[in-house]
C-alpha cells in the first residue's frame, strides 16, 4: 500500500518536469545604429497560436531585457518600440531544454530616417536637376544651368522655383513675354509667391503692357502691403513726368516702410531740393550717403551737398 502511494506521486510529477523542459528563455539587447544601448525600450510579446498571451518587458539602462515563456515550442511575435525610433517586429522561436536564446535588434532613429528620406528625395529626377542647376549658377555656368532647369520642370512641373529662375533668365535676355509665361506657371503652383509676382511685374513693365502691370502690381500689393518698392515705383512715374508734388508723399510712404531705402532717400532729397526745402534736402542726402556710400548716385549727392 505504501509502495503504490509513492508510485502515484511519481506519476503526478512527470507532467511538471515535461512542462519545465518546454519553457523558453530569451535574453535580448536593443541598440541604435551607433551600437549604443537604448534604455526604456518596450518589447510587447504575443503569440499567434495563443490568442490570450501578451507580455510587456522594458530594457534596462544597458538596453537589455530577459523573459521566460511557458511554451517554448511555439513562435512569438516581438514588437520593439522606443521613443524617437522606428519600431520593429520579429518572429522569435525560443530554445527549450534549459537553453537561452539571445537576440539583438538595432533601431533607426526618426532623425536618421528623415535624413535618408531627404537624401533620397534630392536624387529624384527634377529635384536633382534643380539642385544641380543652382550649383551650375553658382559656378557662373548659366547656359548649362538653364538646361538643367528645363529638365527639372519637364520631370516635375510643380517645381515653381525652377520656373522662377527660368523667368529671370528670360527677363535678363530681353524676353519679357517668356518671363511672364514663367511667372504665371510659378504662380499657378504657388499662389501669391512674392518673387514670382515681382518677376511678372518687372516683365510687364519691360513690356510696357499697362493691363499686365496693373494685374501683377495689384496682386503684389495685396501680398506685400509694406513693401517700399511699390510706392517708390509709383513715385518714379510722377518723377519722370516732373510732378514732384505727387511723387513726394509716395517717397515718404516708401521711407515709412523702410527708413533705409536708399533710392527713396536720394529721390526725396532731390525733391526737397527742387521744392526749396533745403534743410530737409540736406538731411535726406546725408542719410542717403550714410546708408549707401557706394550707390551710383552717391557722387551726385556729395556734389549737391556742397551747394546747400
Amino acid at each position: 500500500m505504501k509502495v503504490a502511494r509513492i508510485l502515484t506521486i511519481a506519476l503526478l510529477l512527470v507532467p511538471i518536469v515535461l512542462l519545465a523542459q518546454a519553457q523558453g528563455r530569451i535574453k535580448g539587447l536593443i541598440k541604435d545604429t551607433a551600437n549604443k544601448p537604448i534604455a526604456g525600450a518596450k518589447i510587447t510579446i504575443t503569440c499567434p497560436e495563443i490568442t490570450n498571451f501578451r507580455r510587456e518587458v522594458v530594457t534596462d539602462e544597458k538596453g537589455e531585457f530577459a523573459t521566460i515563456v511557458a511554451d517554448g515550442t511555439k513562435q512569438y511575435l516581438f514588437r520593439i518600440e522606443a521613443n524617437g525610433f522606428q519600431g520593429q517586429e520579429a518572429m522569435v522561436k525560443p530554445r527549450i531544454g534549459g537553453q537561452t536564446l539571445e537576440v539583438s535588434y538595432t533601431l533607426k532613429s526618426i532623425a536618421e530616417l528623415q535624413a535618408e528620406a531627404a537624401k533620397e528625395a534630392l536624387e529624384q529626377p527634377g529635384i536633382k536637376d534643380q539642385r544641380e542647376a543652382f550649383e551650375l549658377l553658382g559656378a557662373g555656368k548659366k547656359a548649362e544651368a538653364k538646361a538643367k532647369l528645363e529638365a527639372a520642370v519637364a520631370a516635375m512641373p510643380e517645381l515653381y522655383i525652377s520656373w522662377l529662375e527660368l523667368g529671370k533668365m528670360d527677363l535678363e535676355d530681353g524676353k519679357p513675354k517668356a518671363a511672364i509665361e514663367k511667372a504665371d506657371r510659378c504662380l499657378g503652383i504657388s499662389f501669391n509667391f512674392t518673387a514670382c509676382l515681382a518677376l511678372g511685374l518687372n516683365a510687364a513693365r519691360q513690356l510696357g503692357d499697362k493691363a499686365l502691370i496693373e494685374r501683377f502690381e495689384s496682386a503684389y500689393k495685396l501680398a506685400n502691403p509694406t513693401d517700399p518698392s511699390i510706392p517708390f515705383n509709383e513715385a518714379v512715374e510722377f518723377l519722370n513726368k516732373g510732378d514732384d508734388a505727387k511723387a513726394r508723399p509716395l517717397l515718404e510712404q516708401a521711407l515709412q516702410a523702410d527708413p533705409k531705402y536708399a533710392d527713396a532717400l536720394f529721390q526725396l532729397g532731390m525733391v526737397y531740393f527742387r521744392l526749396g526745402e533745403t534743410p530737409k534736402a540736406k538731411e535726406m542726402l546725408k542719410k542717403f550717403l550714410e546708408v549707401a556710400p557706394d550707390h551710383k548716385e552717391a557722387p551726385t549727392a556729395t556734389e549737391m551737398l556742397k551747394y546747400m
